[in-house]
């Protein structure tokens, strides 16, 4: 066996059976998550084509018999042999012009799945769904880290000045076009793959008519299917954070006067080829929410803003789920240190203050 992947939740091996190559997942705490996780799978690949296509066949399931993982929940699956979205990015797989082609292709195809999705009709859809925005956040605001910048009307971010997260929250669900949504009653499913992340997205050759997709996100109970593509668009700070391809300098982090302003650099440590990679397909998104932007050209003005509030529900998951207690600086002396929930932070806020003026703006 072969470990692809290992970390507290979970532990991924490819192994070798009559010739043939599979993934074992085990779970690595609570055997509930990955049967709710099996369940989930057979859902969706009876939910569409679609995913009944792209989503690998689970052959075997249970409880590990003997070993060290004994009695742990475990799913073998098909192995697909090809890289990811995010290894393309890494590893300059294909040429810049391909790269736009094939991501164009994707995000199409993703789309035009999304919007497929089996909608609920709730009258109080909106209020269900800002729910998940409230309770993300006043996690967030739980955390002694974020405790005294949450206290500041500003956070300086590479030499510019952003509003905080709550003011942009109170200007968002006060404008005319947030106001209008909350009349609609029919923009949440129960299932939902909602994970189309760039590690998720396995593309053999690359090529969009290969495209397998893995590891659904299980723990929503409920959501607005374009969360799914909220986590496409996330994939940039995402695999930077996942792979510490940053770091972040402030001299002033510890100061507590809120009267004082906090100012922070973030830098990339990404090979220069693969940092140019991401920008290509993201920058256009995160640094552009006009007519440049080529999300905002694939969807219709309403899906568009709901595309938007899911990527603001995702940053806050984020945040939540890769909060690190301790800061870690590269010496005693240094500026200089890394922070998982921290970087999502403030990249958040940079996107959340173009979202917010563009809103509001309009």
């Amino acid at each position: 066996m072969y470990i692809l992947k290992n970390s507290e939740k979970y532990t991924v091996f490819r192994f070798l059976k009559k010739k043939k190559k599979f993934i074992l997942k085990i779970s690595n705490r609570s055997q509930k998550k990955i049967f709710r996780e099996i369940n989930h799978i057979k859902k969706l690949k009876n939910l569409s084509r679609f995913f009944n296509k792209t989503i690998p066949g689970i052959t075997n399931y249970g409880k590990v018999k003997k070993g060290i993982n004994k009695n742990k929940g475990f799913y073998e699956m098909d192995f697909i042999n090809g890289p990811t979205l995010s290894e393309i990015f890494q590893n300059n797989l294909i040429k810049k012009e391909k790269i736009n082609k094939l991501f164009n292709e994707l995000s199409n195809c993703l789309i035009e799945e999304t919007r497929k999705s089996k909608l609920t009709k709730n009258r109080k859809s909106f209020q269900i769904f800002k729910l998940l925005i409230d309770q993300e956040y006043d996690k967030i605001k739980q955390k002694d880290i974020f405790k005294n910048l949450l206290n500041r009307k500003h956070i300086f971010i590479n030499y510019n000045s952003f509003l905080n997260i709550s003011i942009c929250l109170k200007k968002i669900f006060k404008s005319k076009k947030v106001t209008n949504l909350k009349k609609k009653y029919n923009f949440i499913c129960y299932i939902n793959h909602w994970n189309f992340h760039g590690g998720n997205l396995l593309l053999p050759n690359c090529k969009i008519e290969n495209l397998k997709i893995i590891d659904p996100d299980s723990s929503w109970k409920y959501n607005d299917p374009f969360f799914s593509l909220a986590r496409l668009i996330y994939t940039f700070p995402h695999d930077t954070m996942e792979y510490d391809k940053y770091y972040l300098k402030s001299s002033d982090f510890a100061i507590k006067n809120a009267k004082k302003s906090i100012s922070f650099q973030i830098k990339y440590t990404w090979k220069n080829i693969a940092l140019k990679n991401y920008e290509l397909i993201f920058n256009p998104f995160f640094k552009n929410l006009d007519n440049k932007n080529n999300f905002k050209n694939k969807l219709n003005e309403e899906e568009f803003l709901r595309f938007n509030l899911s990527l603001i529900l995702c940053f806050l998951r984020g945040i939540n789920a890769n909060h690190q207690d301790k800061i870690n600086f590269f010496s005693d002396k240094s500026n200089n240190f890394q922070n998982k929930g921290l970087y999502l932070y403030l990249f958040f806020l940079i996107y959340l203050n173009k979202f917010t003026n563009k809103l509001v703006d309009d």
